[in-house]
Parts: C-alpha cells; sequence; structure tokens
C-alpha cells in the first residue's frame, strides 16, 4: 500500500478549531494521507483552507462530504468501505465542546461517538482512535480531578458536559477491543504565535470588554478570583496531542491537555488590563462582571456564552497532568505562560 493508502481520518474540519490546526500539521508533516469528513455547508471553507496549503500537503489532503453524526458518516456504502480500508488513525474532533451550545447539539456528541465506533470496530489497520473530549467534562467537581476520573455525581453545568461524560463513557467501555485514546484540553486559545482563532468566545469576552471599554475602565473581578484557569493555546495542544497519539503506551489512556501552572482569575484579569492599557482590577469589587459583560456594546449576542463562560470561572479546579508530561517528557512540547501570548490574543481580539 503506497502512502495515500495510509489515511489519518479528521472529524470536526473545519469547524472546529483543533481540526484546522491538525489537518495542517498531519499535511504538512505527517506521512499519512489525511482524510476530512466536511458537511456540504463547510465545503467551500475547508477547500479554501487546503487550497492555502504548500502543493505538496495539499495533495496529501481530501475532504469525504458527510457529517459525523449521520449513519455511517453520511458517506455512500463505496466511500465508507474505501475509508475503512484505508484509515490508520482517527481524530474524532466533531464534538461540539463549547459550553454554550444548545441540547440537539449536545446531542449530537454521543451520536457521532457511535458512529465513529462502528468504523473504527471494521477498519482492518487501525492503530489509534483518539477523542478530542475536554476537560469540562469534570462538570461542577471542583479541587483535583485526575485524568483517570470520570464521574457524574456532582452533575454538569451544561448538556454539552453531560454529553461529553456520555461520550466518554461509551468509549470506555470498547476499550478492550479498540485502541482508544482520550484528550481532554483545558480552555482552549487561538494560536500563540500567530492569533489565530474562530471563536472570539471565553477568555476573549474578557479582553473585548476591556478594548470596548474607556480608557479609565476598570474592570470588576469575580467574588472567587483565586479560582484558577488553566488555558491552553492551540498550537500546543495540537502538536501534544500528535505526539500522545503516536505513542504506543497512550493506548487505553486519557490526557489532560492544560497549563502546568494555571494563574488565577485575578491574575488573567490583571494581564488582560495591561496589555489594553486599562487599570489593573481591585482585589475585590463589589460591581457584577456578568453585568458588566451583558451590558458591553456588541456584547448582547454573546449571552449564552459568557453565562457559560461565568460558570467556569466559578469552579476551582485543577487537573492532573500526569500521562502527558510522562508522554511529553523530553519533547520539548511545553504549554507556554498565558503572559507570553496575551498581546498576541489582544491584537486578535481587536480585529473583532
Amino acid at each position: 500500500m503506497g502512502m495515500l493508502g495510509r489515511s489519518v481520518l479528521v472529524t470536526g474540519f473545519p469547524g472546529r478549531q483543533p481540526a484546522i490546526h491538525l489537518v495542517r500539521e498531519l499535511a504538512v508533516n505527517g506521512s499519512r494521507s489525511v482524510c476530512c469528513i466536511v458537511t456540504e455547508g463547510r465545503k467551500e471553507h475547508a477547500q479554501e483552507l487546503v487550497d492555502n496549503l504548500p502543493a505538496e500537503a495539499r495533495d496529501r489532503v481530501s475532504l469525504w462530504v458527510g457529517d459525523a453524526r449521520s449513519i455511517d458518516l453520511g458517506l455512500s456504502g463505496e466511500e465508507l468501505a474505501q475509508l475503512t480500508e484505508r484509515v490508520e488513525v482517527i481524530h474524532h474532533c466533531a464534538c461540539v465542546t463549547d459550553p454554550a451550545a444548545t441540547k440537539e447539539e449536545a446531542a449530537g456528541n454521543v451520536k457521532s461517538v457511535a458512529e465513529i465506533l462502528e468504523l473504527a470496530e471494521a477498519a482492518p489497520r487501525l492503530q489509534r482512535l483518539v477523542f478530542w473530549s475536554s476537560a469540562t467534562v469534570s462538570g461542577n467537581r471542583e479541587g483535583f480531578v485526575q485524568e483517570t476520573d470520570l464521574s457524574d455525581q456532582m452533575g454538569f453545568r451544561n448538556p454539552v458536559e453531560a454529553s461529553l461524560y456520555k461520550a466518554e463513557q461509551v468509549l470506555r467501555e470498547s476499550e478492550d477491543d479498540l485502541p482508544i485514546v482520550i484528550l481532554r484540553p483545558a480552555l482552549m486559545v487561538g494560536d500563540s504565535m500567530t492569533g489565530e482563532t474562530e471563536d472570539l468566545g471565553g477568555l476573549y469576552l474578557l479582553i473585548r470588554l476591556l478594548l470596548s471599554a474607556p480608557e479609565d475602565y476598570r474592570i470588576p473581578t469575580p467574588s472567587r478570583t483565586g479560582v484558577r484557569i488553566s488555558t491552553v493555546p492551540v498550537d500546543y495542544v495540537v502538536k501534544a496531542a500528535i505526539k500522545i497519539a503516536d505513542d504506543e503506551r497512550s493506548v487505553g489512556r486519557t490526557f489532560h491537555i492544560v497549563d502546568p501552572k494555571p494563574v488565577t482569575v485575578h491574575h488573567a484579569l490583571r494581564l488582560f488590563a495591561e496589555a489594553t492599557g486599562r487599570p489593573a482590577p481591585r482585589e475585590h469589587d463589589p460591581l457584577n462582571l456578568a453585568t458588566a459583560l451583558m451590558r458591553a456594546p456588541g456584547m448582547q449576542r454573546f449571552t449564552n456564552t459568557t453565562r457559560a463562560f461565568l460558570d467556569q470561572l466559578k469552579t476551582d479546579v485543577i487537573y492532573d497532568d500526569r500521562n502527558t508530561r510522562e508522554l511529553l517528557a523530553g519533547t520539548g512540547i511545553t504549554c507556554p505562560d498565558l503572559g507570553s501570548y496575551v498581546d498576541v490574543m489582544v491584537a486578535r481580539a481587536q480585529q473583532g
């Protein structure tokens, strides 16, 4: 079998930010061809992204119109047979991890995992099935969360977290038969070098609030300023993910891809205030951050995103990452500090 006969399958391209970086990285530096399941509505955008790749990398990528949530991934019988025969690695990135997503979108997460498992079970050459979950699958839990933990006892903050829990449970039931790897990135932001991102929710909401405010505006701090936020730039997450998936020791394990030195909410607000030229936040501020965000100009359409993000800022959790540390030891792949790329985030937020 030639190189084109050995394939990596990526779902979620180009709608999910990590999938865009992943396809690029695999096409430029990988040794296999890259097959992307792309919905009809996103085909044009996907083609543009592929056209921007260097010629040799571009030739490695093929777009297959379908939908990870549909029966047989929305492919024809012939396409499915071809893909099943060729695929060696699956990166299932199509799951929605945005906490503001709808119940219907969340339900699609469990459906897509069932479809991917069917393909994986039929694939004779499969070496890895990599599931892109999220560290937020821990829901309302506080304190120390281990990579081996998967529990619904404390409940979830939204339907998306509950759906990721169900999806991980389904995958764990197949771990004896399939080479499954589960990745749980923390709060993902854009590229630490270029600022590139598809999503200006999450921490970008705070930056946009500051940018739209008067120069003497002092951002309110939430009542729990000591809550830690683990932010991870997408370029780091994708490099770590590929390295982990390539390692045979990853099979049957779960990996928290997090900032090993997470900053507090107060420290993050101070960094954003400095980078936008606004005064530093007070340690305790009687004003309400939620109200400030909801009332800021142009933020009304982000109401659900804002609420979901503020829920995250209230939950104090530390994610254990010993599996990730073990497999990345000596590779030179490390998570940069938020302070080192905050200016890049601000520049991206200014573009709107």
